[in-house]
């Protein structure tokens, strides 16, 4: 996943379920950093990976050149 990019956010603690957002870091310290849209306003995040749950907002429609899975 190239940075940043466009993802749908859920995360339980802070009652986010599917909101759109774009994912900007990802901190060696356990945290996303995240743009989120409120209203009309953009709000900055740092949510816990352990408790985050992102959801690119791109369909992969097509395994790339060369990708091979190793079983």
């Amino acid at each position: 996943m190239d940075i940043p990019t466009k993802v749908y956010v859920t995360n339980p603690m802070a009652e986010l379920k599917k909101v759109p957002g774009t994912l900007l870091a990802v901190s060696p310290l356990g945290f996303y950093e995240v743009n989120i849209a409120f209203g009309s306003n953009t709000h900055s995040m740092l949510l816990p990976v352990a408790e985050t749950v992102l959801l690119a907002q791109e369909p992969v429609l097509a395994p790339p050149p060369g990708f091979e899975l190793e079983r």
